[in-house]
């Protein structure tokens, strides 16, 4: 083989090596929503990945794998957050675990802990333990929450989609999708 011909070669070889990890840095980049929680992360920020029905799903918390694996069909086949129940907000009945941040009903919260007059739902008894033995590290959390005005969710304000003000308010979003929903018809949801 000529010089020429090896520098092509090792040219191409390089090439292609890039190209490959390349793809791989995009592909732990790309956006993924934990069946659990609804919550969007990237994939390289997953805290925990399962394989179901050779589907790989990726979970913003261990919690939220165990919730899984506890019932995978429950969650297994939510694609889009278009439809997602957000824990009958609608009712009233949603919180936010404090320490894993997932939603669940207060009325099937698996554990309960009231701190300064205020109530505190968990997703399970080992969340509520965590946040027993420090409880300011968690409060504090969830005094930097705020309140989805069309899914009536709670989310983190650092990771809400928005804000948008409105007549003054500023309003937080849990996703793009309720946005454009407050955005075709704000006054609908202002009144809730």
């Amino acid at each position: 083989m000529t010089k020429l011909a090896k520098m092509l070669v090792l040219i191409m070889a390089v090439s292609f090596v890039f190209v490959m990890v390349t793809a791989a840095d995009q592909k732990a980049d790309e956006t993924v929503k934990c069946p659990v929680s609804g919550k969007e992360m990237k994939k390289s920020e997953a805290k925990a990945t399962y394989e179901y029905e050779g589907k790989i799903h990726y979970f913003c918390c261990e919690n939220c794998k165990e919730a899984f694996l506890k019932d995978p069909e429950k969650y297994a086949h939510q694609e889009s957050h278009e439809g997602y129940e957000h824990a009958c907000a609608h009712e009233g009945d949603a919180a936010v675990d404090p320490v894993c941040g997932m939603k669940v009903k207060k009325s099937e919260a698996k554990a309960t802990y009231e701190l300064d007059g205020k109530m505190y739902y968990f997703c399970m008894e080992a969340c509520k333990e965590k946040f027993v033995k420090n409880p300011e590290q968690f409060v504090k959390k969830s005094e930097e929450k705020v309140t989805c005005p069309v899914s009536g969710e709670e989310i983190d304000k650092s990771e809400a989609s928005g804000p948008y003000e409105y007549n003054g308010k500023t309003y937080y979003f849990c996703c793009d999708g309720c946005k454009d929903k407050f955005l075709k018809d704000p006054e609908k949801y202002v009144k809730k």
